[in-house]
C-alpha cells in the first residue's frame, strides 16, 4: 500500500534477522500496518493512465535458491524465491522464520508488484506456494480472489486444527484465553462460510485470527463480476461476534443487486449475463463502546481498505470493476478517512448511520463523479451528530440523498419499507437496501431520495 521503509516500487524491504526461536508467536498485523497511518501517498491503480502490472524480476536464473538464500531476501523478492522452492522447503522456511511472512503481511509490497510476480509463475509454482504456505498467499492483496479463497480455507482449516490443540494443552490461563478467542474467530468463520442452497459461493479472501480477528468473506467471484460491492461495518461489528451476521448481509446486497439487474434486462433496460459480487468486509479492528470515541481505529482501517481496494485494481488489470463501498456508523468513518487519502478511487460511495469525520467535503473524496449518497433514518441518534467533526448529510458537504424512510420502486411501482433506528438500512424490502443495490449496479438514477 504505502511506499515505506525503503520499499519504493520494487525495491527490497529491509528487515532484520529473525531467530526463530524468538520468532514463536504471530502478532495481529495491524500492530504494524496501524503505525503508517498518515504516511499515504498518491498511488496510481491500474486502469489509470502510466500504469501497468509488470512482472517483477524473479529469482536470477542462474541461482540455485534454496532456504537459506530465502531467508535473506524481503517484499516481492522473497516472494518469488519462496516460489522456486520445493513445497517441503517452502513449508519448511515458514515454519523457522514466520516472523519474516509478518513482515511481508504487514508491510506488503505494491499490489501492482504482486500481481505482476503472480502473472508471471507457473501453474505448479503457484500451487507450491498455495499449499505449502497457505496464509501468505491468501492474504497478499494483489493475488487473485481465487486463489486467495482457496489458500485461506487451507490456512482456517490448519489453524483451528493447531489452535484446537494449543488451547487443549496450554497450562497457563493467560494463554487459555488467547487461544480460546483465536479458536472462537475461527469457528465464527468457517459457520459464515457455509453457503445455503441457491445461494452465491463464498470465499474467505482475508483471515488474520489474531486478537479480535480480521476477516472477509466475498460471495460471487471479485476476479470476474462486473460490480463489486464492500460492505465496511462499525462499532461492535468484531470478527466473532458478527461475520456470520455480515456475511449474511452482504447477501442481501448480491440478491438485490440481481434482481435489479434481472428486472432491467428483462425490460429491455440494461445488459444481460451482468454479474456481481459482494464483500462481507471486516477488515479491520472494529472499536465497541469503550473506545469509539478516538480516530485510531478509523485510521489503521482505512489502511486496510486502502490496501483491499487497490489489491481488487491491480488483479483486475485491464478490465476493471464498477466499485462501491456500503458504509455503516464508525465503518463510514474508516471509508472517507481511506478515500480522502488520493491513493485509489471507487465508483460509488455510500455511508448510513454515519457520525461523520474530518472529511469536509465531497470534493475531497475519491469517488467517481460524486457518486456520493447519504442516509439518515429517524430514530438514529447517530446521524447528523458531526460527531467526528462533519455531517455528510448536510446540504454543504454536496453529497446525495438516499431515501430510506419509505418509498415505492421507481422502476416496479412496488413498495418498499422504510428503516428506523440505527441498524436497519440493510433490512431485506427496505428502501434503504433496494437503493444500495441500484447505486451498486450503476443504477444511480432510479435511487429514491425521500421527496417522492
Amino acid at each position: 500500500m504505502h511506499e515505506l521503509q525503503g520499499m519504493v516500487q520494487g525495491q527490497p524491504l529491509p528487515t532484520t534477522a529473525l531467530d526463530p526461536a524468538a520468532a514463536a508467536g504471530t502478532a495481529p498485523l495491524w500492530g504494524e500496518l496501524s503505525g503508517r497511518r498518515g504516511s499515504s501517498i498518491r498511488v496510481r491503480v491500474s486502469g489509470e493512465p502510466g500504469v501497468s502490472a509488470q512482472p517483477v524480476a524473479a529469482v536470477p536464473a542462474d541461482a540455485d535458491a534454496n532456504v537459506n538464500s530465502v531467508r535473506r531476501m524481503t517484499g516481492t523478492s522473497l516472494l518469488a524465491g519462496l516460489s522456486s522452492l520445493s513445497p517441503a522447503d517452502i513449508s519448511a522456511f515458514v515454519q523457522a522464520s514466520p516472523g519474516q511472512v509478518d513482515s511481508l503481511l504487514a508491510v506488503p509490497p505494491a499490489a501492482t508488484e504482486v500481481a505482476g510476480l503472480w502473472d508471471g509463475l507457473g501453474s505448479s509454482e503457484r500451487s507450491s506456494l498455495l499449499a505449502a504456505a497457505p496464509r501468505l498467499v491468501g492474504n497478499l492483496d494483489g493475488i487473485p480472489f481465487r486463489e486467495r479463497g482457496r489458500a485461506n480455507a487451507r490456512y482456517l482449516s490448519q489453524s483451528l486444527a493447531e489452535v484446537a490443540q494449543s488451547l487443549a494443552t496450554a497450562t497457563d490461563d493467560a494463554q487459555r484465553q488467547v487461544f480460546a478467542r483465536e479458536l472462537g474467530v475461527l469457528t465464527q468463520v468457517k459457520a459464515a462460510l457455509r453457503t445455503p442452497d441457491g445461494s452465491p459461493r463464498r470465499s474467505l479472501i482475508l483471515l488474520d485470527p489474531a486478537d479480535g480477528g480480521r476477516a472477509a468473506i466475498a460471495l460471487g467471484n471479485p476476479d470476474t463480476a462486473d460490480y463489486v460491492s464492500y460492505l465496511v461495518p462499525g462499532m461492535n461489528y468484531a470478527v466473532e461476534a458478527q461475520i456470520v451476521n455480515w456475511t449474511n448481509t452482504a447477501a442481501a446486497v448480491y440478491a438485490e443487486q440481481v434482481e435489479v439487474l434481472r428486472e432491467r434486462a428483462g425490460a429491455g433496460r440494461g445488459a444481460s449475463g451482468r454479474s456481481v459480487a459482494t464483500v462481507a468486509w471486516i477488515g479491520y479492528e472494529a472499536p465497541d463502546l469503550f473506545n469509539v470515541g478516538g480516530l485510531d481505529r478509523a485510521e489503521a482501517g482505512a489502511d486496510f481498505l486502502e490496501e483491499s481496494s487497490l489489491g481488487i485494481r491491480a488483479d483486475r488489470g485491464e478490465h476493471q470493476p464498477f466499485i462501491s463501498v456500503f458504509a455503516h456508523s464508525y465503518g463510514s468513518t474508516v471509508a472517507l478517512t481511506a478515500l480522502a487519502r488520493g491513493s485509489f478511487s471507487v465508483d460509488a460511495l455510500v455511508l448510513v448511520g454515519s457520525p461523520g469525520s474530518q472529511i469536509q467535503s465531497v470534493d475531497q473524496l475519491s469517488v467517481a463523479r460524486g457518486n456520493v449518497y447519504v442516509g439518515k433514518a429517524d430514530w438514529d441518534p447517530t446521524v447528523s451528530s458531526a460527531f467526528f467533526g462533519s455531517d455528510p448529510g448536510a446540504a454543504s458537504y454536496g453529497a446525495h440523498r438516499l431515501g430510506v424512510a419509505g418509498a415505492r420502486d421507481r422502476f416496479t411501482g412496488l413498495w418498499l419499507n422504510g428503516s428506523l433506528g440505527h441498524n436497519a438500512y440493510f433490512d431485506v424490502g427496505s428502501e434503504s437496501l433496494h437503493n444500495m443495490a441500484l447505486i451498486g449496479t450503476g443504477n444511480a438514477a432510479l435511487v429514491t431520495d425521500g421527496s417522492e
